[in-house]
């Protein structure tokens, strides 16, 4: 049956190509648009948080995303670090981030956490080559005080691999979605972190685009 025809027993309107294809598009938007609002989308980009340690939905820098955000969206959201240093040659005075080989910027949350933000040039994930180096890679939360993680059972969700370091022996726990924490498993030849200390717990990039380096940052 020819489109416009009648069968004989349903008539359908006569509609030309261009009307065809007009409203083929108008209910592709529509179902797309669907999609997006879907509640799949509007979950949270971190939603494993342990209970006791959710910091992502009221953190100011929520809106930054690794892989696409840059180091300048970083700026306009958090301010000018407190510290910032080029791990690339790090005895040397920051030279500035255009000419920074890995920066890496330490903002002081208050008095119980510090905040890291590695750049992809300075990453812990292995991420694709087209990224540009200046993205940030991730947020990583560093405890300025003895956080024990001894007594955490960790969902089902999460895998747990072993890192040994040169320097530090730690556990790592991950997601899937760029959650990490890691958790010492040896005291550290420096300070006085003992097994079962938390190391960090870092916000990075999702597994399905980038996937975690063996031994990052200790």
């Amino acid at each position: 049956m020819e489109i416009g025809k009648s069968s004989g027993r349903v008539l359908y309107p006569s509609v030309s190509n261009l009307g065809m294809r007009r409203f083929i598009s108008a209910v592709g938007a529509v179902l797309f648009g669907l999609s997006v609002m879907s509640p799949q989308n509007n979950l949270p980009r971190y939603p494993n948080e342990l209970p006791r340690y959710r910091f992502y939905s009221n953190a100011k820098w929520r809106s930054l995303e690794p892989l696409v955000s840059t180091i300048d969206d970083v700026r306009k959201v958090m301010g000018s670090p407190n510290q910032a240093n080029d791990n690339g040659s790090y005895s040397e005075p920051y030279p500035g981030d255009a000419a920074a080989r890995e920066p890496v910027f330490t903002y002081r949350l208050n008095r119980d956490w510090e905040i890291l933000i590695y750049f992809v040039s300075s990453c812990a994930w292995k991420v694709p080559r087209d990224i540009p180096s200046n993205r940030l890679c991730s947020v990583e939360l560093i405890p300025r005080k003895h956080v024990s993680f001894r007594a955490i059972q960790f969902p089902e969700v999460f895998k747990r691999r072993h890192i040994a370091a040169v320097d530090a022996q730690w556990d790592e726990y991950v997601d899937g979605t760029g959650l990490r924490y890691e958790v010492y498993t040896a005291k550290t030849p420096y300070g006085s972190d003992v097994p079962g200390d938390l190391n960090r717990i870092a916000y990075g990039p999702a597994e399905a685009v980038a996937q975690a380096v063996d031994g990052g940052k200790p």
